[in-house]
């Protein structure tokens, strides 16, 4: 008796997922709920926990494929399986042949239960040990639940030089040090070129922008805004703030400022249906905003920015980061977004033409506040000025709602106790 795992339904709107790697191999034990795969969506990277109790027959696909949702995923032998066999084609319904374990799906950083006890640990945290020779089983978590988190890993290693364990191998060594990831900055030391295979989210991010910049006509406008007052108001706010526990950054001020623009221009808060062929104008003001991590840039969303007090989005801000930035960010999270804002004034940004996340109607890109000179009625003055730059689907709207929209955006971050006005 066998039992085939089909890949299951994950999330709204997601068609396929990445093989990024196994964690088991054939003729391994593997118990009900044991993480098998680390699997990459567009969303998330997320862990697939076998849906019964048996040895490993199949791995259906390699690392690095993508796997249609219905698609053939793992075949468990002699397990406890609700359905004895698998159907002779995956085409033939992948709904009605996948049993009803088969939807059974935890998110990321699932424990196994039963007997194997598998350390708590994000994919992201796993790939880390391995890279660095880091045994998971040898560590304390100080995480929530016991969780292991990244330093936890950089600690081991350090633990692991004081006493008589085993060091890295020289693949290992060769590879850590030869290869730099996609995305990284560090110098590396290369006698001749190297190919970086092109996975997971910098795949589906590569995929998206291509995308974008083939069916969305852009038009882009840029502006500065005098952001003196604004950097005073985080300042007062910063001692409140702190005592509830939340880092202030200019982040939460940007989403909610953005957020109030929207409203007042609904038009870039649209989406254009291509195959419907028509506008869909959203009724909720759900700002995403990106998060760098080593992989690529991440975007959850703050739903409802524009109802939200400032500290409450502070707050939510602070935690989508921490998430995203160890990928333990749920899908649900990270769905939903009506428009995009990147703020990279923190890696020394000007302008851009940032690209927009389709099927989002625009997306804002702020730069790095700097004090430049200024004319303010016929004297010189020195002003604290942010560069805005607008991205917007020019099939939604027109010149006078790039202006119009750009302008209010402004208004409310030279005006910034606006943005301390709670819904009433």
């Amino acid at each position: 008796m066998s039992y085939t795992f089909h890949l299951p339904d994950i999330g709204e709107g997601i068609a396929e997922a990445e093989i990024i790697r196994w964690l088991v191999g054939p003729g391994d034990q593997v118990v009900e709920d044991q993480p098998v795969a680390e699997i990459e969506t567009d969303k998330a990277l997320v862990e697939m926990p076998s849906p019964t109790t048996g040895q490993v027959a199949e791995l259906c696909a390699p690392e690095g494929a993508m796997v249609q949702v219905g698609e053939r995923l793992i075949v468990i032998a002699d397990g406890a399986a609700p359905t004895p066999a698998e159907p002779a084609q995956a085409s033939d319904g992948g709904a009605a042949a996948t049993p009803a374990g088969s939807a059974h799906h935890t998110p990321l950083n699932a424990n196994g239960s039963g007997a194997q006890k598998r350390p708590l640990a994000t994919p992201a945290t796993r790939r880390l040990a391995r890279e660095l020779g880091v045994s998971l089983e040898a560590l304390v978590g100080t995480g929530p639940g016991g969780r292991i988190s990244d330093n936890d890993v950089r600690a081991g290693v350090h633990g692991a030089s004081q006493e008589t364990s085993a060091p890295l191998s020289a693949t290992a060594v060769a590879t850590e040090r030869s290869f730099p990831e996609a995305g990284s900055h560090q110098p590396v030391g290369l006698t001749e070129d190297q190919r970086i295979p092109v996975r997971g989210l910098r795949r589906r991010t590569a995929e998206a922008m291509v995308r974008a910049l083939r069916d969305i006509p852009h038009t882009v406008a840029m502006h500065h805004a005098d952001v003196g007052d604004l950097l005073a108001l985080r300042k007062s706010l910063l001692p409140s703030a702190e005592v509830k526990g939340i880092g202030l950054t200019l982040t939460p001020f940007l989403v909610k400022a953005t957020a109030l623009a929207l409203a007042q221009f609904p038009m870039a808060n649209a989406s254009f249906d291509d195959a419907a062929q028509e506008i869909i104008v959203r009724a909720r003001r759900n700002v995403g905003f990106a998060v760098n991590t080593p992989d690529g840039l991440v975007i959850p969303v703050v739903k409802d920015a524009d109802r939200k007090p400032l500290l409450a989005i502070a707050r939510e801000v602070e935690a989508l980061t921490a998430a995203a930035r160890t990928r333990t960010v749920a899908i649900e999270q990270m769905q939903e977004g009506t428009f995009t804002i990147s703020n990279h004034g923190p890696l020394g940004g000007n302008f851009g033409t940032p690209i927009i996340r389709a099927p989002e109607g625009g997306i804002l890109g702020f730069g790095r506040a700097t004090p430049q000179a200024v004319v303010r009625d016929g004297e010189i003055v020195a002003r604290t000025l942010l560069p805005i730059s607008y991205s917007a689907d020019h099939r939604l709207v027109d010149g006078d709602v790039v202006i119009g929209f750009c302008q209010a955006l402004i208004t409310l971050l030279e005006a910034p106790v606006q943005l301390l006005v709670e819904e009433g």
